[in-house]
């Protein structure tokens, strides 16, 4: 892939007139920014500023002691060479072990008092000495479990949570990141060993040490890395390529919320700027079919997460529209924080009207469920805190809720439905982009190619055409699944074999079509040259020296769809 790297970021990725077009987006649904109150005040003082501009820790050395005595009974030593299954296995139990000191610390508050003060945190004023993906990164490890802590939540927090923070917070927020940190590099360690490579955990904090002669698989890593840079991190194991904002049917609209901060269409300077002015979070009108088209046209998907997400986010929606609270001059916690409070007695009325979006989701909660069982899925997955009388509405994980509550088939036609719903989703990706084919190739979409005796050579997913090139595309919908999103050895071994394969046999199905180019049907522009692609829901580890991973043109033979379309709109 080309392209520099700066501060460990790839260039932005689209054109000035995507950009502006989302600018233009922005300049209609940002909310005014509300005053720093006294919790975000007092959460930065302590680290940085009272340290006179250097980050500091109280207790990390506290849990470097712990981890260090941890480790060494797991039988994890700073001389010994973590590597293979045996190695990712050491690095598995001593991960567990910090997680379960995470969620201790977690206890110590409610999950509503760690809402109040992890929306107020910026990742930069924590660890300012790294990279701002580092620090997030970080930050994530150290707050993965606080939404699940077992602290009931009570209602003098939610009368006192604008003005009133108890110096115990600052306390278990340092225990907090200093145990996040090391569980953050624990868990780099765990992926590095997953792809092959061989370590160790130097020092106090455990920084993994390559300790590989060969650095075949340190620039596979690399390659990894960039690649996730360079599409914001973006995949999914649905076979989808969602268009956020909207322009379709209502009966299958709604509104979702979405951070500035997570906006590749925005640049650094930007978001400074646009966060000097207004609140990070913002709602966008969201095409529920748009998320997984198979499943609404197979029947085959569709959870009872699907329909709890969708309630929750539309009576947050009718609660905000009742008080005037829609028009973009009016701010609140769900424009600063992303998230609401409303009396349970409302919410659980609301709820009691049934799912959303009937028409798509159905009347009726799915398996059999109860409204008392709606709200306990929806307590479970930290989008709703009960507080006393009322109820906090967490918009941006409600969101996500939404955009991964979906279940892809994995067998029989729904599962080929599946496939075959990606396949019309990279074409009409592609469709949106500078590379959209001319209408004389078109006839090449889905077109099964002959060889001389008659007989079937492949058939072609998608295509697409730019520079005097047309590209042939095969879409696979593997399924990454939860195992590989954190990093199972078994997961990234069998991922890494099924691209690989793939690669190879589009590559040969690609040499005999260019042998016999008039075997597409169709009249190739002058000059025209022919290359193949595969193409994936999520980017994919490849090993360095496969076929998967070789270059063409900016892109690798096995590319996402974010990757293809993030290359064809700076075309």
């Amino acid at each position: 892939m080309n392209g520099s790297q700066s501060d460990g970021q790839y260039p932005h990725p689209f054109g000035p007139g995507v950009v502006e077009e989302f600018a233009d987006l922005l300049g209609g649904t940002l909310r005014p920014r509300l005053r720093r109150d006294f919790p975000a005040w007092i959460l930065k003082a302590p680290f940085v500023e009272a340290n006179r501009g250097r980050f500091m820790l109280r207790f990390m050395p506290k849990w470097q002691e712990w981890v260090a005595i941890e480790a060494q009974r797991i039988g994890i030593d700073t001389s010994g060479v973590l590597a293979g299954e045996a190695g990712w296995n050491q690095l598995t139990q001593l991960y567990d072990a910090l997680r379960v000191q995470l969620r201790q610390i977690a206890d110590r508050r409610s999950a509503f008092s760690w809402l109040v003060i992890t929306r107020r945190i910026n990742p930069a004023d924590l660890l300012p000495a790294a990279r701002a993906s580092i620090s997030e990164a970080v930050l994530s490890f150290a707050l993965s479990e606080v939404g699940s802590s077992r602290r009931p939540s009570r209602s003098a927090e939610l009368i006192t949570s604008r003005w009133w923070l108890a110096p115990q917070a600052l306390t278990d927020l340092d225990e907090l990141c200093s145990v996040g940190m090391l569980l953050f590099n624990v868990h780099s360690a765990r992926r590095r060993v997953a792809k092959g490579q061989s370590l160790r955990l130097e020092g106090v904090h455990l920084v993994p040490e390559v300790v590989d002669t060969d650095d075949t698989v340190e620039r596979a890593i690399s390659l990894y890395d960039g690649r996730l840079n360079f599409t914001g991190g973006r995949g999914n194991d649905l076979g989808s390529f969602p268009r956020t904002v909207t322009d379709r049917r209502e009966s299958a609209n709604i509104i979702t919320w979405a951070d500035l901060r997570g906006q590749d269409l925005v640049s650094g300077d930007d978001l400074t700027r646009l966060l000097q002015t207004y609140g990070p979070v913002f709602p966008l009108g969201t095409n529920i079919e748009d998320l997984a088209p198979a499943a609404f046209s197979s029947g085959v998907g569709l959870t009872l997460e699907t329909q709890a997400a969708a309630a929750v986010l539309s009576a947050a929606w009718t609660y905000l529209a009742d008080r005037g609270a829609t028009w973009k001059s009016v701010p609140g916690d769900w424009s600063q924080y992303g998230y609401l409070r409303c009396p349970r007695d409302w919410f659980t009325a609301r709820l009691k009207d049934g799912p959303a979006l009937p028409e798509l989701l159905g009347s009726s909660w799915r398996e059999g469920a109860t409204v008392r069982e709606v709200i306990t899925l929806l307590v479970r997955a930290q989008v709703v805190l009960p507080v006393g009388r009322h109820v906090v509405v967490d918009l941006t994980r409600a969101s996500s809720l939404l955009m991964h509550s979906f279940e892809r088939a994995k067998e029989g036609a729904a599962a080929n439905e599946w496939g075959s719903s990606f396949e019309a989703a990279v074409q009409e990706a592609i469709d949106t982009t500078p590379w959209k084919p001319t209408a004389a190739l078109r006839s090449v979409i889905g077109k099964k190619v002959k060889d001389e005796n008659g007989n079937v050579i492949t058939d072609i997913d998608a295509v697409a055409f730019h520079a005097g090139t047309l590209w042939l595309i095969s879409a696979k919908a593997f399924q990454a699944g939860p195992d590989y999103a954190v990093g199972a050895y078994d997961a990234v071994k069998r991922i890494a074999r099924k691209a690989v394969a793939a690669s190879e046999q589009w590559n040969g199905y690609l040499e005999r079509i260019r042998r016999r180019p008039s075997a597409l049907g169709v009249d190739l522009p002058d000059g025209c040259t022919l290359e193949g692609l595969v193409v994936m829901p999520f980017v994919p580890y490849v090993p360095i020296d496969s076929s998967a991973a070789q270059p063409v043109e900016d892109l690798c033979h096995v590319s996402s769809i974010h990757e293809l379309i993030t290359v064809a709109l700076r075309a």
